[in-house]
């Protein structure tokens, strides 16, 4: 039998490994927590007030950079295509006044928290002089929260946000490479649907021509103000004009419309590689929108486009007059480019 004198060392020694422990666990939690939010990035900063917002990843310099021109943002990594300045604006109202909780003063543990020089995201702005107005560097996601571990250059402090900063970036899964098509004006076309007049689609040796017949309200028999008919521009039905006079369906001539006055992009290409580089030297898909106001939107498709790493497939377009080289997808061209026998009405 084990002796009460024994017994008594061992529950002394026991005490004392928990009283250890328990120093230990209080002595990290203080080292690498607080109970109060930091503000890690004071103020505001608004797009006005830069001149240029660079995005880099660990070894890879502004991965994304956006410049400001007197026409607006461009985005110079993805050949000055035009920025989507809202998702300008919702960054920059997102580091406003940014803050986070701390979580570590040690460089050692920096990369821990993917804030090492090598795998973080870092963000940096400039003024018109192109002096550093903002600097963030953006580490990993928390287990327990959506926000991000950040820290200011050349601070080891270490503080976790209670948003996910790298979302903003269109990163959802990261520290990663950012994207530069993440701040594109992906919007190739939008026009008014109610503008458009006439529709001539070229598909090859195909060609369908087809306008809209307008309603036209005749002044009741009894006016006498001498009033002339007007066009009704909200209510038409659609005639094809060539190659031969049919009635098409409403709802389905009205699809290739919606299709062609509103496309959004998938990407965008390099338009100094050349047409012939997209297949657009001699596009054998052509659409024509002829609108109210007298003006011809005229849009090229060419070669399709395989898809790559994360460069999706699609087909390349542009509408010409027009620098832009845009990646579509294969559903919008389908959408836009109908046989004749898919838009008679049916039997």
């Amino acid at each position: 039998m084990i002796k009460t004198k024994n017994l008594v060392i061992l529950f002394v020694v026991l005490a004392v490994l928990i009283g250890v422990s328990l120093i230990q666990k209080a002595s990290h939690k203080k080292s690498v927590s607080g109970s109060s939010v930091t503000v890690v990035l004071e103020g505001a900063v608004a797009k006005e007030d830069l001149s240029r917002i660079t995005v880099s990843y660990g070894l890879n310099i502004d991965v994304v950079d956006l410049v400001a021109t007197p026409e607006g943002w461009l985005v110079a990594t993805s050949w000055n295509a035009k920025a989507g300045e809202q998702k300008i604006d919702t960054l920059l109202r997102n580091l406003e006044n940014l803050s986070g909780e701390f979580r570590s003063d040690k460089e050692s543990v920096v990369a821990d928290y993917g804030l090492g020089s090598d795998n973080s995201v870092r963000i940096r702005a400039f003024g018109p002089g192109g002096d550093e107005v903002l600097a963030l560097d953006i580490g990993n996601k928390s287990e327990r929260s959506p926000g991000n571990f950040i820290k200011s250059p050349d601070n080891p402090s270490v503080f976790l946000t209670q948003q996910s900063v790298l979302t903003h970036l269109g990163i959802y899964d990261g520290p990663a490479l950012p994207k530069s098509t993440h701040f594109v004006d992906l919007q190739a076309v939008k026009e008014d649907r109610l503008a458009v007049d006439r529709i001539i689609l070229r598909d090859g040796d195909e060609l369908l021509d087809m306008a809209k017949e307008f309603a036209v309200e005749i002044p009741a028999e009894d006016d006498t103000t001498g009033a002339e008919p007007t066009v009704d521009r909200l209510t038409w039905e659609w005639k094809l004009i060539a190659p031969q006079a049919k009635a098409l369906a409403k709802t389905k001539a009205d699809g290739v419309l919606s299709a062609l006055v509103n496309i959004r992009a998938v990407d965008v290409g390099d338009p100094a590689a050349g047409s012939e580089a997209f297949g657009l030297a001699e596009p054998t898909r052509v659409a024509t929108l002829f609108l109210e106001d007298g003006r011809e939107v005229i849009l090229e498709f060419g070669s399709a486009r395989e898809a790559d790493g994360d460069k999706p497939a699609g087909t390349w377009m542009k509408v010409q007059g027009e620098e832009s080289i845009w990646t579509v997808t294969e559903y919008a061209v389908n959408n836009a480019f109908k046989k004749l026998e898919d838009l008679l009405p049916e039997e």
